[in-house]
């Protein structure tokens, strides 16, 4: 071997970590029924897009002096936040498993073991529930099945109507099989072997007459495509995704802006916030008595949040003003100002 061991092999620098329950298909993706169209995995994985994406801004970092803790603890919360908030909708719970020599892992499924009350009760884990999972045992992901198996459903049916043109009918003549088994395969036949796609029959070759009685169904109002919307209106909905980050065909720039604004100030946020709570507690399970304050988030490379931030605290630098000529004139307004003070420390940090 050379001087600097060029033939030794190394791992890859994994600079974010990858699922360790995958098992050969995305998580919001499972065996639709035949007929089905799995559009509704397209139309939620389009929704948790933007949800990374957002999730990418945010950035934990010390609020003091550093610390191998505190540094460990960021590193592994920010290059697992998307496996953590992943976790979080697909079971309803963040569960962390750590050690005292600071290895942090987030446990495969069968790892994790439950009460009767449905609680994690594994040794060393901290884990957070969310508000589905506290009230219904349930979370996000469950909660939407419904919605993505109906859109699947009239996906599916849409495509059916535009591969046969929504034709519908009764067969009849010597050539229909009597018995129930021969009916079963001619019907499946016609409906793998037979229409107007690439590779089907175009017409059926018989024997005998074969006499046709049409069904014309209602298609038009069925509204398919109607209804589909509808429902992916909802399910970003119940995702925290505005919909002008989704349907740009109507939007203004100044509703996606709005959207932006909202989208950050509230869902990104909510789990930012979440995964905050997470990385305190497991400060205070490192036993090195670090206070829970020594770690915090940021929002970054967001210039309509810096403009937001930068208004507050225009608002509050006129209310401090106001605060000091009240106290100029004798009254006590300390209340009010420690008040101020608490609530612009965290906001003064960020613009």
């Amino acid at each position: 071997m050379g001087l600097f061991n060029r033939d030794k092999k190394t791992n890859a620098v994994q600079i974010n970590e990858v699922n360790q329950n995958y098992a050969g298909w995305s998580p919001y993706i499972w065996f639709h029924k035949k007929g089905d169209k799995p559009l509704g995995n397209v139309y939620l994985q389009a929704i948790m897009n933007v949800i990374w994406k957002g999730l990418s801004n945010v950035t934990f970092e010390d609020t003091g002096k550093e610390t191998i803790t505190v540094n460990a603890i960021n590193d592994f919360v920010e290059s697992n936040t998307t496996l953590l908030v992943n976790q979080y909708l697909r079971l309803g719970f963040i569960c962390v498993f750590y050690d005292k020599d600071r290895n942090y892992r987030i446990p495969q499924d069968p790892e994790i073991r439950y009460d009767k009350f449905s609680r994690v009760i594994n040794a060393h884990a901290v884990v957070i529930y969310s508000p589905q999972y506290q009230t219904e045992r349930t979370s996000l992901f469950r909660i939407a099945l419904p919605l993505i198996a109906d859109i699947n459903k009239m996906s599916g049916a849409e495509d059916y109507l535009t591969e046969t043109l929504g034709c519908f009918g009764i067969l009849s003549g010597q050539d229909i099989p009597i018995n129930p088994a021969g009916k079963e395969q001619l019907l499946s036949q016609m409906t793998e072997k037979y229409g107007i796609a690439d590779g089907k029959y175009k017409f059926m070759l018989a024997n005998h007459d074969i006499k046709y009685t049409p069904i014309e169904p209602d298609i038009k109002n069925l509204e398919f495509r109607e209804k589909i919307k509808d429902h992916y209106k909802v399910l970003a909905n119940l995702f925290g995704v505005p919909l002008p980050l989704l349907f740009d065909d109507a939007s203004t720039y100044n509703n996606v802006k709005e959207a932006r604004i909202f989208f950050y100030n509230n869902t990104i946020r909510y789990y930012a916030e979440v995964l905050l709570k997470v990385a305190k507690h497991l400060i205070t399970a490192s036993n090195d008595f670090i206070p829970q304050s020594a770690v915090t988030y940021r929002l970054a490379n967001l210039p309509e949040l810096e403009t937001t931030l930068s208004a507050a605290c225009e608002e509050r630098t006129a209310l401090l003003d106001y605060l000091l000529k009240l106290k100029t004139a004798g009254l006590d307004v300390e209340k009010e100002l420690s008040q101020l003070y608490m609530e612009s420390r965290d906001l003064l940090k960020r613009v």
